[in-house]
């Protein structure tokens, strides 16, 4: 009897200990998503994709900031102007994923010519991806119209 009992336990436990999902290896060592809350951006360049060679850069290295804050409100720095409104992103995998910003309410000073200015200021609101690669942001327009490109401001 007690040899039946004790065959029955030792069964037992070595079904219950083959019963949990294992953890494969891959799941335990991936890295972990980045997250953009908290970070602040200085423009670096705009890259067209028309032609797939031009690159506009600020006549400011200062004059255009994005900070992506906590509780997803943004802060931009458009040459003289100021903005804030809310900014998602999500992480679609390791370096990168989908981007919203705004609607940005922004002051509307005559801010001296700039053409990455001019024009950054219209696309904020369409940038729907971005990428960190050489710790810089990298923020895409729909249909590969273009990529801004960021340089991290270290506090």
């Amino acid at each position: 009897m007690m040899r039946s009992t004790l065959c029955i336990l030792s069964v037992s436990l070595a079904l219950g200990a083959c019963s949990g999902t294992p953890i494969s290896p891959t799941a335990a060592t991936a890295p972990a998503a980045p997250s953009l809350e908290g970070t602040s951006w200085r423009l670096a360049s705009f890259q067209t994709n028309d032609d797939g060679s031009k690159t506009l850069r600020p006549g400011a290295p200062d004059g255009f900031t994005l900070s992506l804050g906590k509780e997803g409100r943004l802060a931009v720095k458009l040459d003289c102007n100021r903005g804030n409104g809310p900014w998602q992103a999500v992480a679609t995998d390791a370096t990168g994923g989908t981007l919203s910003l705004g609607p940005v309410a922004t002051t509307r000073a005559m801010c001296p010519p700039d053409a990455v200015g001019t024009r950054l200021a219209q696309d904020l609101p369409a940038l729907r991806t971005w990428r960190l690669q050489d710790n810089r942001l990298h923020t895409g327009l729909p249909a590969d119209a273009g990529v801004y490109v960021w340089e991290r401001i270290t506090p």
